[in-house]
């Protein structure tokens, strides 16, 4: 213990004597202020809608704490941008999108209205006010909290390998939603267990307000998958460095190679079943390519795998084989009704066909099933493994 107090005084020195880290600040960090700059003057600072504009000016903005569940974030995005061809199942309550709503597709690039998306995901799901100033926190966390808890506040500081600690994944709402805003200030005050030291004396309140407030703004908030019925898409791995091997093993269903997926892939799946796990996400049915390395992701992650054909690699299909596994894989992700999440492991040229985006390593897709082969593409979402 002796020697713990010793490493946290080094490390405190040196993070206190340094500048802040460089580094990308929460999407929902970044989202607040375009928020501030750009919305809040009609949907007002909780986005309830009663702006300071919006009375002066008597219309009604959307309530965004009862609107913005209800949407997809492709839907919130062709609202943002003022999109003239909205499909109807993106239309407000009111039929259209309002007139007195702005297009901000030439203000905003793509990435600004993602972290604006984020800011509204946040904002009509939190159970907690901010106390402080947000920007502020951001500079105190990275100064005094990223060492242990991580850049993106994940757990993954450098600080926790060297004494074999894991803190609490601070992107995680179902995890930091259960403390308050004055436990998280207790615990910042006077330190928590063995190892989270305590900043009194050294933060003021008005620090630990901010820190609070950035905090709250890490969180990664995942489409409601909590409350089931949705599909979560991921895309099979590759082996690192060896295409010519990984070609082979698409072609071998037989999984009969002495090695498929790699010790490191195993574990990389692992985790991303413990992380669904953590956020209480039930995961009902898992479905995926009956290649080796999608049925080895997708036991090694949930347990379970039910290879179908149609998830199979289309690259060099037939057209009219190809049309019809599409045809069938939506089918069965309009078409599902489970209680809880359809995962569905395939491969990159399938996903394509299904999203408005390309699906990168470390992400997945979620889908609303609309019945029949019907269905609204969510948004994609990191794992913070």
């Amino acid at each position: 213990m002796k020697l713990v107090t010793q490493l946290l005084a080094f490390f405190t020195l040196l993070i206190a004597a340094a500048p802040a880290a460089l580094a990308n600040p929460s999407p929902a960090f970044e989202g607040r202020k375009l928020y501030i700059s750009h919305c809040m003057i009609c949907h007002g600072m909780d986005g309830k809608g009663y702006g300071p504009l919006a009375k002066k000016m008597k219309i009604e903005p959307e309530d965004l704490t009862d609107y913005v569940p209800t949407m997809s974030d492709y839907g919130l995005k062709v609202i943002i941008t003022g999109d003239k061809n909205v499909p109807k199942s993106l239309r407000s309550r009111h039929g259209k999108i309002s007139k007195d709503m702005p297009k901000w597709k030439e203000v905003l690039n793509q990435s600004q209205i993602s972290a604006l998306i984020a800011y509204l995901r946040f904002l009509s799901t939190t159970k907690h006010d901010l106390p402080g100033d947000p920007e502020l926190g951001y500079e105190l966390y990275q100064r005094y909290c990223s060492i242990c808890h991580g850049v993106e506040g994940i757990g993954d500081g450098a600080l926790t390998n060297l004494i074999g600690v894991i803190p609490i994944d601070l992107t995680n709402p179902k995890k930091a939603d259960d403390f308050s805003n004055s436990t998280l200030a207790k615990d910042i005050l006077e330190g928590k267990g063995d190892y989270m030291p305590g900043w009194k004396g050294i933060l003021t309140n008005e620090e630990v307000d901010a820190l609070v407030s950035y905090i709250r703004l890490l969180y990664q908030v995942w489409a409601h998958l909590e409350d089931g019925g949705l599909v979560v898409v991921m895309r099979s791995p590759t082996l690192e460095n060896d295409k010519d091997r990984t070609t082979a093993l698409l072609r071998d269903t037989s999984c009969n190679s002495k090695a498929n997926l790699s010790a490191k892939g195993k574990a990389e799946a692992i985790k991303v079943g413990k992380l669904f796990k953590s956020r209480g996400i039930n995961i009902q049915q898992v479905i995926s390519s009956p290649h080796c390395l999608a049925k080895e992701t997708a036991m090694a992650a949930f347990g379970q795998a039910e290879a179908v054909e149609y998830l199979a690699s289309n690259v060099k299909l037939p057209s009219d084989k190809a049309e019809s596994f599409a045809s069938q894989l939506d089918t069965r992700i309009g078409s599902y009704e489970g209680k809880g999440n359809l995962v569905v492991f395939t491969h990159e040229s399938i996903i394509k066909d299904l999203s408005f985006q390309k699906l990168k390593d470390g992400y997945f897709l979620v889908i609303k099933p609309m019945g029949k082969n019907e269905y609204e593409e969510i948004g994609v979402y990191k794992m913070n493994r």
